[in-house]
């Protein structure tokens, strides 16, 4: 009753103010520094609708849709060594995400996401075995936080043949305070599974975290837009990789220090795995794309984006160093959820896997590394219901089910409304993804 009265109240809120609630907007997004328009924009958003426009006059659905996301080399390059990089979106707690219900989570996209040499995605709830476990509330007006089970990220990490690799940057890194931080990378640590994001010291957050793969050495940064209410204590700032990343004078020079110290390090790319944007939008407003220009320049080679909560577009990013080089980046502004539930979100079942390939080579005589490939594997996040309760959760391979659906056969437990909201997410996935789809289908293997 509390959460339909707050929606009437943002429904109104936005016919108000129609002109500028049309599509993306340009706000920072932390919780900690909204003000009420913003307030009445976020609820709108999760309550009322997500917002599946560009921001008004930005041209960059455009921009987007005109990508060149083919690495092919075209000037002779010959890979000598090279590493593949499977990356997902974000990792959400749920009662409804548990053991029982996931027994076949990743059946369907294991041999495109799990086949690579890493395989990483953001660890959006803590996993602090000593708390209970914790989930969203479901009012927008509590502030409550997560905390996944140990058992669920057993089903993450599938016997050790699954994700392994972990950012624990984000938003709700401390929602269950600084113990249940410290906690969740104790966990990582005993179970063996690296992290970056978040420390229990200044020595580990100035850490270089890297891997070396087939002869390649890849670094890789986390940073976080926000840390929600909580803030960092004084004199404790390095529990969090935390800058205001969404604003347009966001202080970068962090970031820039730790790819620097990466490189000092001896790697041969640096991937930045960064929690950002705005949540419930299909693209990034100008300030997030201003900033992943200006990380590129730092020397990045890949972002990973996450945060939206709905997939958003890639992009090639070409720019010329300061020594006149030509160089390029990729962004993947946001892979959508990896697991979730959300009530009011339908666009959060609509995600993304990437295989991002980085080669160490050369052409014509001069040394180099590049990314070499991109493919993407949109993927829908099933969850079957009975009695109003999560009895299966399932990652499958998006295009495969469409195709069967399209095919005449059906597919089981998929009715005359899910299907309807499958095909509604394929034409959304056309239009957010067309550059990296374009090339034609990945077949999971």
């Amino acid at each position: 009753m509390v959460d339909a009265k707050v929606k009437l109240a943002c429904w109104l809120y936005g016919r108000r103010h129609r002109d500028t609630f049309k599509g993306a907007r340009p706000l920072e997004g932390n919780a900690a520094h909204m003000d009420a328009d913003e307030k009445y924009w976020w609820g709108y958003k999760y309550l009322c609708g997500p917002v599946e426009e560009e921001e008004p006059g930005s041209g960059l659905e455009a921009y987007f849709r005109g990508q060149d996301l083919d690495f092919a080399p075209r000037d002779g390059f010959v890979e000598t060594a090279g590493v593949t990089l499977c990356a997902g979106g974000d990792i959400l707690a749920h009662a409804g995400l548990n053991p029982d219900t996931t027994a076949a989570l990743w059946d369907d996209v294991r041999g495109f996401y799990f086949t690579g040499d890493i395989a990483c995605a953001n660890l959006e709830a803590p996993v602090a075995p000593s708390m209970p476990p914790e989930y969203l509330p479901r009012s927008i007006l509590e502030r409550g936080g997560m905390n996944n089970t140990p058992g669920m990220f057993d089903r993450v990490v599938d016997g050790g043949n699954g994700v392994g690799f972990f950012s624990t940057a984000n938003n709700h890194c401390l929602d269950q305070g600084e113990a249940g931080l410290r906690e969740t990378l104790d966990f990582l640590d005993e179970r063996g599974y690296p992290h970056v994001g978040t420390a229990r010291s200044p020595g580990e957050r100035d850490a270089v975290v890297m891997f070396e793969r087939n002869g390649v050495r890849v670094a890789f940064v986390s940073w976080t837009f926000s840390v929600n209410w909580a803030g960092l204590p004084e004199g404790r700032e390095y529990l969090a990789n935390y800058a205001r990343l969404n604003r347009p004078d966001a202080d970068v020079s962090a970031i820039a220090g730790q790819v620097s110290t990466a490189r000092a390090a001896g790697a041969d790319a640096v991937v930045a795995l960064i929690h950002w944007g705005a949540e419930f939008e299909s693209f990034p407003a100008r300030n997030v794309v201003a900033t992943g220009h200006r990380l590129i320049e730092l020397g990045i080679d890949v972002i990973v984006g996450n945060h939206p909560h709905n997939v958003q577009p890639m992009e090639r990013y070409a720019y010329t160093d300061g020594a006149g080089r030509r160089r390029e980046g990729l962004i993947l502004y946001a892979l959508g959820d990896l697991l979730s539930i959300h009530r009011t979100l339908p666009n959060s079942r609509l995600g993304c896997l990437a295989r991002i390939r980085v080669s160490k080579g050369e052409a014509g005589g001069v040394p180099g590394v590049r990314v070499s490939s991109l493919e993407a594997l949109p993927i829908y996040l099933d969850v079957r219901k009975a009695r109003g309760e999560c009895v299966s959760y399932r990652v499958l391979d998006f295009r495969k089910l469409v195709s069967g659906l399209r095919s005449g056969r059906g597919v089981p437990g998929i009715g005359p409304a899910k299907r309807r909201e499958i095909f509604r997410l394929e034409a959304l996935m056309n239009r957010v993804l067309h550059a990296a789809l374009k090339r034609g289908p990945v077949l999971t293997v």
